[in-house]
């Protein structure tokens, strides 16, 4: 749209009218000659990302013109023909309007048009879509790229219905698909569903940058000499890549038919038990240790032992347990010890140790048993002491109160123990009021000063200097001497702006420079130099 009054212009445009489902398109409006707000209420056909505005002044024959660029990275919701409607833009007290742009979703190439192979892409998966309810899944993110990228930002799905625990472990491996080489990375996540029914885990999303070259930058007649990759100007094409949603049908458990009772484990394992000691006197002591090994919810086991003979007299112990977070779940040991201390002498037998879970594998409920051995005990050396005979606390027979003995400290029983001080004068009063005011306000200047020294501003400027440091002390070795120089002259350019930032193009340096009131010629050598 034009204005008639200044020559303003409003207009938008996308990078490209047709994709493939899961990626991005760039939409930029841009405003010639004045400031203002863009409307993207209208995009309902799509999830919209800001990626910022940015500004520039050009002086062409002493006529100065502004212009001012909002960027959005949009992502389809759906398949099929979508629309870019007319966008509102508000300038000062006038509204204006862009032209609408029809966009195509679909997974067939263009007619006519040679299919190229994907640079990067990404899918995700889970390892069962038919899982029981508490059975723990595998939900794995997998990026695929053919091309360098940076900045990569990952925002993984509510995953509502689902317990969540990231595993921090993430794969990378090389794969060869239609003859091209691609560096894939996996991000992993254990779920386990919380209730039955049909759950859908919505799409993932990464952010990202694609380098490349920037084959419009302006030549040298020393850029030959200084062929370095470190020196190379490049450029960073931003995008956004969504994953397809994936849908789980979570089943119920069956009824548990009994007998005994089930343990809640959910998952494969198996049981062992052993007596360390299974002949012993009366009053030794022997252990009992049982072990539960597998994968599934086994940090939720409750070993239960089985009934014990009146005869022993049973110890617990802590439990032990290693486990493992990989990429196929929890997995691991549990062990629980018990001491056990026979009372009579004779042959004491031990009813085998039950658990009952539910096999994923099987699909079924099943029991464990291990079995232990019979115990025999021999009489004791000596005879075991009485066992003591605590009193009834409800005994209503009254008792009369001794004196048993002496404090340590001595008893202070009469009014000589009390001293009197003298009262604290008004001085001493109100300094004791003055001084936590004063150190809290020595404390807040501190912090004050300690925030300034660490704002954007001043750390990039130190890092400026430790680049120059470490540039004199490297000035025999032309890669390090290089490339410590760049990393100065970017961190004093990123002071300049008070941002913090590790790289810069030429570009973006100039434009820093500029939207920070440096005049041109200077923004354009720094970038030079750079």
């Amino acid at each position: 749209a034009l204005a008639a009054d200044s020559g303003r212009v409003v207009r938008a445009h996308v990078d490209r009218t047709i994709l493939p489902p899961g990626e991005s398109l760039q939409l930029t409006v841009t405003i010639d000659n004045g400031e203002g707000e863009v409307a993207i209420d209208a995009l309902t056909d799509f999830r919209v990302f800001s990626q910022g505005t940015r500004s520039s002044i050009r002086i062409v024959n002493n006529v100065t013109s502004r212009e001012e660029v909002h960027s959005y990275l949009l992502i389809p919701l759906r398949e099929g023909k979508l629309n870019i409607p007319a966008l509102t833009v508000r300038v000062g007290s006038q509204s204006y309007q862009t032209g609408p742009i029809a966009i195509h979703v679909t997974h067939q190439p263009q007619s006519g048009a040679i299919q190229q192979p994907k640079e990067v892409w990404v899918e995700s998966n889970v390892s069962n879509p038919q899982p029981f309810v508490g059975q723990q899944v595998a939900y794995t993110f997998s990026l695929y790229q053919a091309v360098r990228v940076t900045n990569a930002a990952f925002q993984p799905p509510d995953f509502s219905g689902f317990r969540a625990v990231e595993i921090k472990e993430r794969e990378s491996e090389k794969k060869v698909i239609d003859g091209l080489e691609y560096l894939v990375t996996h991000i992993h996540y254990l779920l386990v569903p919380l209730e039955a029914g049909q759950r859908e885990i919505e799409p993932a999303f990464l952010e990202l940058g694609i380098v490349r070259p920037d084959t419009q930058r302006r030549r040298f007649a020393f850029d030959d000499f200084f062929n370095d990759p470190l020196l190379n100007r490049n450029r960073v094409e931003p995008k956004i890549l969504q994953s397809t949603p994936l849908n789980l049908q979570v089943r119920s458990l069956p009824p548990f038919p009994g007998p005994g009772s089930f343990s809640g484990l959910i998952g494969r394992f198996d049981i062992a038990a052993e007596v360390n000691m299974t002949e012993l006197k009366v009053g030794d002591a022997t252990t009992l240790a049982v072990t539960l090994h597998g994968s599934g919810n086994i940090m939720d086991s409750r070993i239960a032992l089985p009934a014990l003979p009146e005869t022993l007299k049973s110890y617990p112990d802590a439990p032990e347990a290693s486990i493992q977070l990989t990429s196929a779940g929890y997995s691991g040991q549990k062990t629980v010890r018990t001491a056990l201390v026979p009372l009579v002498d004779g042959e004491i037998h031990l009813a085998p140790v039950r658990l009952t879970y539910f096999d994923v594998a099987l699909e079924r409920y099943r029991t464990l048993s291990a079995a232990l051995p019979s115990l025999t005990v021999h009489p004791g050396d000596e005879s075991p002491a009485p066992v003591p005979v605590i009193a009834d606390a409800t005994d209503p027979r009254q008792q009369k109160v001794t004196f048993t003995g002496r404090d340590i400290l001595p008893l202070k029983e009469d009014f000589s123990a009390l001293n009197a001080r003298p009262p604290l004068g008004w001085p001493l009063f109100l300094l004791g009021l003055v001084l936590p005011v004063l150190a809290f306000g020595v404390l807040f200047l501190v912090q004050h000063l300690q925030r300034q020294e660490s704002s954007a501003r001043a750390r990039m400027r130190r890092k400026a200097l430790l680049g120059l440091n470490s540039a004199k002390a490297a000035r025999s070795e032309r890669d390090a001497f290089l490339s410590a120089l760049y990393q100065s002259l970017s961190a004093a350019i990123y002071a300049y702006g008070n941002r913090v930032g590790e790289a810069l193009t030429w570009k973006e340096a100039e434009m820093l420079l500029r939207d920070h009131g440096l005049d041109s010629a200077t923004a354009r050598d720094a970038a030079d130099l750079l």
